[in-house]
């Protein structure tokens, strides 16, 4: 994943008035020759020289006929000229930038390829503006401002809202790549359940079936490693109408919160609308859809009235979590991640039971 364009960008640009100049004395043509034949003042030859007058593809032309030389290299140069001059006033503005570059995770960036690794500060603005489809930090903060009241932080460990963009940038760009079918609620619904039937399944089976069954109703499932300062498990986006987008960094690295961090937010493509953005909770405007999907997530892993049951019966040895997760065809660390959030074990219990996953 890289944003960075290696182009070619002199610190030079000849004004065609600069040329003007060295093809009148090549040809030994005064100005007032040419004035006369391009129905021009002299004064007005001397100020497109001095780059003090407007130099129209009228008078482009006017030289193409009587110079013999084409009005797309005097336009050309011109435009030419004009860019350089920008890029200039643009290189003064990014340098003063440097404060608002360094807020996003850097060092993460660079290893993405984002950002060259030894990049001047100017350019290290320029390609973050690029990664981020922006034209400046203003516009950055106007468009990325209004999302963060969107994203709660952690309620342990505090996430920075650059991070968590940077973070969100990269999801969307690896889930704007994924081919997917139209979404389709009802293969959604489908896929949950085949879904469910892989937790005691490696990283190299579920991974890719996950990915695919999702693709296959709608949804782009990307896995992007936790950034320096960003402290998510999960997010839910819509790309498109037909398209929706679930981002998971396997923050924790254990299997119980992974799959309860995925059927959340599948929880949210199903139940949600297409419009609101879920990044790890949300704030207390949406806290009924957090619960919503936390209902789903638990139900949909272990159906309610299985899970009463298995608590009534007040035996979480190891070998009875290891029973009734054979009994619903899950994972035992699913089983005991729901026992340490619920109060039944301490979270030192049976953590054995749990698997270690990484993104590939």
């Amino acid at each position: 994943m890289s944003a960075a364009i290696n182009r070619f960008e002199p610190d030079y640009a000849i004004h065609p008035g600069e040329y003007l100049e060295e093809v009148l004395e090549t040809r030994g043509m005064q100005k007032n020759e040419l004035a006369q034949r391009c129905n021009l003042t002299p004064k007005t030859v001397s100020q497109i020289i001095n780059g003090r007058a407007a130099f129209s593809p009228e008078v482009a032309l006017q030289f193409e006929m009587v110079l013999d030389i084409s009005a797309d290299i005097w336009l050309n140069l011109l435009t030419a000229h004009t860019l350089h001059q920008i890029r200039r006033r643009e290189h003064d503005t990014l340098a003063k930038a440097k404060a608002w570059a360094e807020q996003f995770p850097l060092r993460d960036l660079r290893r993405a390829g984002v950002i060259a690794e030894k990049d001047s500060s100017v350019r290290c603005v320029r390609d973050l503006l690029r990664f981020f489809n922006v034209s400046s930090p203003d516009a950055w903060e106007k468009l990325y401002g209004e999302r963060a009241p969107v994203f709660r932080k952690s309620p342990t460990l505090e996430s920075s809202w650059h991070a968590v963009a940077t973070w969100l940038r990269m999801a969307e760009l690896q889930a704007h790549e994924r081919t997917t079918e139209p979404f389709d609620p009802r293969r959604l619904r489908q896929a949950v359940r085949q879904i469910r039937d892989l937790t005691t399944r490696g990283p190299e089976v579920f991974e890719p079936a996950i990915v695919e069954s999702c693709a296959q109703a709608g949804v782009a499932v990307v896995f992007i490693p936790e950034l320096s300062g960003c402290r998510l498990s999960g997010a839910t986006e819509w790309l498109a109408p037909d398209k929706a987008m679930i981002a998971l960094s396997l923050r924790h690295k254990s299997d119980d919160h992974f799959w309860f961090t995925l059927f959340h937010e599948l929880g949210h493509v199903i139940l949600h609308g297409k419009k609101p953005i879920f990044i790890d909770g949300s704030p207390t405007e949406q806290a009924e859809s957090e619960r919503e999907a936390n209902e789903f997530a638990r139900n949909q892993l272990v159906p309610k009235h299985e899970y009463r049951k298995f608590v009534a019966r007040g035996k979480f040895y190891q070998s009875d979590i290891v029973a009734f997760a054979e009994e619903q065809g899950l994972a035992p660390g699913i089983i005991v991640g729901m026992l340490q959030h619920d109060g039944h074990i301490e979270y030192s219990w049976h953590n054995k039971l749990k698997r270690r996953l990484h993104v590939r």
